[in-house]
């Protein structure tokens, strides 16, 4: 089942990523190659992997598991390479190497950049008293690095990998300064996330629906989160034509009455959507916007909440001002 793909792919996850490259890799399959992913996947529902497993009767983390060590056991085989090279965080200025950073620190934070304090320090954030002035003050100074609305877990969310190194360097920076979300809507006397951008004037156009929350990317387009507003905001910096909330074609069983419709699509046709919610309604209306996709010959880009930490490797082909090697 393992392709030549699948290979090209380790062999660049490991230049970028070092001895950490494993826990990527399901993530990136899953972008790169789904059909690779999605082979993986079915092993793990039919349980023909993972019987020894812990979380045997949940396919996502037998998959998880099985495109980590089955893809490393693959590339042991035919591969070997050195190890980590000294390197100073630009941060504290501390001499680390790679292999003394964490598992979660490599999913937030990416490739190697910061030591493992620093990259603490961040996930952390500011602790100690701090007044509301301050606190407010924290979060504009991380929403103008971010270049966008902080979302309310912004401590959980990966730093996005497709910005300049200076940029990445200040978000990482202001995270570690800034106090957390709880302590930031204590500190304004806030019962929302959305009241804590209102009152510091982060997003003075948002609102809170029932669900979501409504607001108007860059180029006037409304979005149902901050999300979908980080996706299309990417799409109009990088020069990258787009219509929001096209419709799908008619299709019997799929789309009986006309009515589904995509988050956008691009110059060339394709369709985008995001897929920001994991409840087993919300995944079946993907799934079958998938099976529509291939019914009407439509290339679909599902783009998922890691990626938004580099939608450049999602959808950089179709910007005019990204050099794509």
């Amino acid at each position: 089942m393992w392709t030549k793909d699948g290979d090209l792919l380790v062999d660049a996850l490991i230049e970028a990523y070092g001895a950490m490259w494993p826990w990527v890799c399901p993530r990136r399959l899953v972008t790169r190659f789904p059909a690779l992913a999605e082979s993986l996947h079915g092993l793990a529902r039919q349980k023909l992997i993972g019987q020894g497993h812990t979380y045997r009767d949940r396919a996502d983390t037998v998959y998880e598991h099985a495109a980590m060590y089955g893809a490393f056991h693959a590339a042991r085989a035919r591969r070997s390479w050195p190890n980590a090279l000294p390197q100073t965080c630009p941060l504290c200025r501390a001499v680390f190497t790679a292999g003394q950073l964490n598992p979660w620190i490599i999913r937030q934070f990416g490739p190697s950049r910061w030591r493992k304090k620093c990259c603490v320090k961040a996930r952390n954030g500011r602790s100690g008293a701090a007044t509301p002035r301050a606190g407010g003050q924290a979060l504009t100074a991380l929403s103008v690095s971010m270049g966008a609305a902080p979302p309310q877990d912004f401590s959980q969310r990966p730093v996005p990998l497709d910005l300049p190194a200076e940029q990445r360097d200040a978000i990482v920076s202001a995270m570690a300064a800034c106090p957390s979300a709880a302590a930031l809507r204590g500190l304004l006397g806030a019962g929302s996330w959305i009241e804590v951008l209102r009152t510091t004037g982060i997003v003075p156009d948002a609102w809170r629906p029932a669900r979501g929350t409504y607001c108007v990317a860059a180029d006037g387009h409304p979005c149902r989160s901050l999300a979908e507003r980080t996706i299309d905001d990417w799409l109009s910096c990088h020069g990258v034509e787009h219509q929001i909330e096209p419709a799908w074609p008619h299709h019997p069983q799929l789309n009986t009455h006309g009515h589904r419709r995509a988050d956008w699509r691009l110059s060339d046709g394709t369709y985008v959507e995001y897929a920001g919610l994991t409840n087993e309604d919300y995944l079946a209306k993907i799934q079958a916007k998938q099976q529509l996709a291939q019914h009407t010959g439509i290339r679909l880009i599902v783009i998922t909440p890691p990626d938004l930490a580099n939608l450049t490797e999602v959808l950089g082909a179709w910007s005019s001002k990204i050099r794509i090697k």
